[in-house]
């Protein structure tokens, strides 16, 4: 009989815990779909496939398993189609699964023709794979940015055309924690593992957005 007891006092518990994430998470949803509507942008919680089935050649959509785009905003802004949503994905398994997820802005320009590249905080693990060719580009000139940054891509002189001075001092003026991934017309925007408040979705496209002027501006676009 106590084991039954405890049973059923487990599963109310979980119940209740799945009740109120469940609450969370369609609050969450009203409040983003009222904000795309405040900016006129287009709301979809699932999703827009033809938005994920472009930005599927860059690296942050190859992670992992269990990929799902969720409260996506889609439309145009300042002459630009871009695109923010909740990206979710789950690697390793057993007691070290972790499921990541991020709030990400994209941006797609015919103004844009850009090598594919990626650009993340550079951490310790980073630097040991560099002993065994785990590619690294870096700049003599901006120790700074080289010390803070992982900048990789196929195309190793097409990157260094573009990141210019200007630009690699750009970044080093950064916040931390940004990551940046491109690739023809295409550009995306986002911090690993940080999802947004509603509230703070705003500053993110304003941020968002300058990076998008500063790769444009050195784009062969």
């Amino acid at each position: 009989m106590d084991l039954v007891l405890i049973i059923a006092g487990a599963l109310s518990v979980f119940g209740v815990i799945l009740y109120f994430a469940h609450a969370a998470a369609q609050k969450r949803k009203g409040e983003l779909e009222a904000l795309a509507g405040e900016l006129g942008l287009d709301f979809f919680p699932e999703g827009d496939s033809s938005v994920s089935a472009v930005l599927s050649k860059l690296r942050l959509f190859d992670r992992g398993r269990s990929k799902k785009f969720m409260n996506m905003m889609t439309g145009n802004a300042n002459g630009v189609r871009i695109a923010i949503f909740e990206y979710r994905y789950t690697t390793g398994g057993g007691k070290n699964q972790h499921t990541h997820q991020q709030t990400v802005i994209s941006f797609e320009s015919e103004n844009l023709a850009l090598p594919f590249f990626e650009l993340r905080p550079e951490h310790m693990f980073h630097k040991i794979g560099q002993a065994f060719g785990y590619k690294d580009i870096d700049f003599e000139s901006h120790p700074v940015f080289s010390r803070r940054y992982l900048l990789r891509g196929p195309n190793e002189s097409g990157i260094r055309d573009l990141f210019t001075p200007e630009l690699l001092s750009f970044f080093e003026d950064q916040s931390k924690g940004i990551c940046v991934e491109a690739g023809n017309a295409r550009l995306i925007f986002y911090r690993a593992g940080k999802r947004l408040k509603p509230e703070q979705i705003r500053d993110f496209m304003s941020e968002g957005f300058g990076v998008y002027s500063m790769l444009k501006q050195r784009s062969g676009g």
